[in-house]
């Protein structure tokens, strides 16, 4: 799902036709709309940090995202049919992660790798794809911290510097919200992004036309 998303994210856009309505809805005509919409809103919502000389960048998914993606086009798409899918998102939160490091073109797996000798090339493989999960949370209060349920890295090979990690909540509270992420190979400490409560709200829902 992250490889589609990215696909899309990839197209050059400079025209945004679709503008809101009063009711805060958004009408898609075309798959061309479809794509416009998704990279816009991916930009809207996005959150970064710099620490060191690693960069973060994390982008809000909405649910009207994703039902986009999941439909493939909308020759045959009614607005009940939408709605359907956007039901399959209900109490989720997504994300993408994206890391990248200053003047390092390779993967990150091999970022400082002889600097820390008890983890292998091999352990950081096992690390990314499938450990890292239980680094990130969603804190909402003390009290109460959200798992990463949902999560896929997206190796890259060193074909890019910018490293992409899909990621998942089970929630529908945000009040307060900070996704923390405690990374543990880029001496960085932990990354927190309080997000915006008010911008995940308030983003516009979908209607085909």
């Amino acid at each position: 799902m992250l490889s589609k998303l990215l696909h899309i994210a990839l197209f050059l856009i400079t025209l945004y036709s679709c503008k809101r309505n009063s009711d805060n809805s958004c009408v898609i005509n075309s798959d061309s709309d479809a794509r416009e919409f998704i990279e816009k809103e991916s930009e809207k919502n996005t959150y970064k940090k710099r620490i060191k000389e690693v960069d973060f960048k994390l982008k809000y998914i909405s649910n009207e995202q994703m039902a986009l993606e999941d439909m493939k086009g909308l020759s045959e798409v009614t607005q009940a049919g939408f709605d359907s899918i956007i039901k399959n998102y209900d109490s989720l939160l997504f994300f993408n992660l994206e890391v990248t490091i200053d003047n390092f073109n390779e993967e990150m797996l091999k970022y400082k790798l002889g600097e820390n000798p008890e983890a292998s090339y091999n352990d950081r493989i096992d690390y990314y794809s499938f450990r890292m999960q239980k680094d990130i949370n969603l804190v909402l209060s003390e009290k109460d911290t959200v798992p990463c349920i949902l999560y896929h890295y997206e190796r890259n090979y060193g074909v890019s510097p910018k490293n992409n990690f899909m990621i998942g909540f089970k929630t529908s509270k945000i009040r307060n919200a900070v996704l923390v992420y405690d990374n543990k190979f880029l001496n960085t400490g932990t990354v927190k992004f309080a997000l915006n409560e008010q911008e995940i709200l308030n983003h516009p829902k979908i209607k085909i036309n």
